[in-house]
């Protein structure tokens, strides 16, 4: 049970933060220095976090329509085509498929914190988004040994997720090398924090369209969201860091420290 639960939560938070599940694209020819709308600021700056997040303030706009530049896909809706998470090992066997998955609401999110150590090449970014909605089609099957429920979950169908209140506060702590003559980043540290203050998850179609099956499992899902989130926190949080690692090595791949944030 606790695997079904996460499989939704992660969805929704994974994608939110639009790693390699998403499709954002490079530009045909690849850049040779930052786009021009991208406000640079100094890391020897005195005002340097005010400038930061003056720097966001101004992408804000352009993040919901998408920077390939940056590769970094339309933010409002969210829209990937597919999502799949298979896990074959310990006593839960999940494969599920997620296809059309669009999510909305990233657009309302709020910056409670974003700061840079550059004398420790560390990035710390807070945000909260009020309300998430994620809605995609579904093709699930989890079996353990023993029986949930008194039998192995299966469904095929619409997904329809929301959370509140989501808060989540990162921190991404580097290392420079050398590339080609400049100064790259690497990110050797990420830590990710989350809090949640209401899950809601309704699957159709559950157990090959069985209502009272499927009723009893999304009631289950939704009363029981506190013990099922704390339980998977450790496994959640891995996972957040392995996409917030995938997403951000990209980037830093792609563009020097000396023009992300010269001296």
């Amino acid at each position: 049970m606790n695997q079904y639960f996460l499989t939704g939560l992660l969805l929704v938070l994974g994608v939110v933060l639009h790693i390699d599940w998403t499709t954002a694209k490079p530009p045909a020819k690849k850049a040779d220095q930052l786009p021009s709308f991208l406000k640079v600021c100094h890391r020897n700056a005195p005002d340097l976090d005010t400038c930061v997040r003056e720097s966001y303030e101004e992408l804000r706009p352009r993040l919901m329509e998408g920077i390939p530049e940056l590769y970094i896909p339309a933010m409002e809706p969210l829209v990937v085509p597919q999502v799949k998470m298979d896990q074959d090992s310990g006593a839960i066997y999940l494969h599920s498929v997620y296809r059309n998955v669009k999510v909305t609401g990233i657009s309302k999110h709020t910056v409670n914190e974003l700061r840079l150590e550059p004398s420790k090449l560390k990035f710390i970014l807070s945000l909260t988004f009020p309300k998430l909605h994620m809605e995609s089609d579904y093709s699930i099957k989890v079996s353990r040994e023993g029986k949930i429920m008194m039998m192995p979950l299966l469904g095929d169908g619409h997904c329809k997720v929301d959370l509140v209140n989501i808060t989540m506060r990162t921190e991404l702590i580097g290392q420079e090398y050398k590339k080609n003559g400049a100064n790259f980043l690497k990110i050797n540290t990420v830590k990710v924090k989350y809090e949640l203050s209401d899950v809601h998850i309704h699957l159709d179609n559950l157990f090959n369209g069985d209502k009272a099956l499927g009723d009893r499992m999304n009631e289950f899902l939704n009363e029981n969201w506190k013990a099922l989130a704390e339980e998977v926190r450790p496994l959640m949080t891995k996972a957040l860091v392995d996409i917030l690692r995938a997403s951000v090595d990209k980037l830093f791949a792609s563009f020097s420290y000396d023009d992300l944030l010269p001296m």
